[in-house]
């Protein structure tokens, strides 16, 4: 029987991470699924640790670094399966529970589906699927939560989780964006995921989460509190200082220029000008970061060209 799910893990500079996923990786059998590993020009081995523990996986070396959205876009140009999972370099799958979630596509309007997904550091959430907050932000249900049972019924969701979400191939071409764009390449990383589901549902499918264990993630950043940062002002200064912060809060502001219908403008206005003065005052304490609002500004029209349609 021929594969009908390929995993993409893409990799850049991960070598301390892709250990434990490749092994994961190997414990499903051959042939039920196609593992692609797309390398962003790493410079610490990561092609060759996969090409020596992983041999079977098909390896894409990129001239350089596309991000997480360039890169996944151009190995979904290869795909021949109906259905294919974005698969994190620090995300341990659980085959059999990816299996599971396999069978939700059965619906022929679900587009994209996700499981529960743990953190590794014992039975706190990792990952509950995607919703959009006040402020129409994606945020990770459960994230840093025990589990004791509070996401164990099936939801709808905004969007599936890039570090571990599933979808068809389809409705990823049905909403794909100038050549083949299914991620958009100007977001880089972070957010695309979410973007891509609020394009999905206006789309008209279905994105699903459901109950199923589907592996466990190590992440690098802390515990969310204020702004999602943690109430403390080191944590805060810590996360000021990575450009994770500057691709989040600019792919925020595009991702809702993209996508925003009035109705959800007048009911979320008052938290998202909330939100981005608190940033514009964080952007003064730490000056580094007012360089992301000329970018945003500029990035704008490029946004509303992109708007889809009814």
């Amino acid at each position: 029987m021929a594969a009908n799910l390929t995993i993409q893990i893409v990799g850049w500079n991960s070598a301390q991470e892709l250990p434990a996923t490749l092994a994961a990786l190997a414990t499903i059998p051959r042939g039920e699924a196609i593992i692609r590993y797309i390398d962003n020009a790493s410079s610490d081995g990561s092609d060759e640790l996969v090409k020596k523990l992983l041999p079977e996986a098909d390896r894409m070396l990129l001239p350089h670094n596309f991000g997480f959205a360039g890169a996944h876009n151009r190995a979904m140009a290869r795909c021949t399966t109906p259905f294919v999972m974005t698969c994190d370099p620090d995300v341990a799958i659980d085959w059999p529970g990816i299996k599971e979630l396999l069978a939700t596509f059965q619906d022929p309007a679900v587009g994209a589906v996700q499981g529960k997904l743990y953190r590794t550091d014992g039975t706190s959430i990792d990952s509950a699927g995607i919703v959009l907050t006040r402020a129409l932000n994606g945020h990770e249900r459960g994230a840093y939560e025990e589990d004791t049972g509070q996401y164990d019924e099936e939801a709808e969701l905004w969007a599936v989780t890039g570090a571990a979400g599933l979808y068809r191939v389809a409705a990823l071409q049905s909403i794909a964006e100038g050549d083949g764009q299914y991620f958009d390449e100007d977001f880089f990383a972070y957010k695309e995921d979410v973007d891509v589901g609020w394009r999905l549902r206006r789309a008209g499918w279905r994105v699903l989460y459901r109950p199923v264990l589907m592996g466990r993630h190590r992440r690098t950043l802390g515990r969310r509190g204020f702004l999602n940062w943690g109430l403390s002002w080191p944590a805060i200064w810590e996360r000021l200082k990575s450009p994770r912060t500057r691709y989040s809060l600019r792919n925020w502001v595009w991702m809702i220029v993209k996508n925003v219908t009035l109705m959800q403008e007048l009911k979320a206005g008052l938290f998202i000008a909330v939100r981005l003065v608190s940033f514009l005052v964080l952007s003064l304490l730490y000056p580094p970061l007012l360089g992301v609002w000329p970018e945003i500004l500029r990035g704008i029209p490029t946004m509303l060209h992109k708007r889809s349609r009814p």
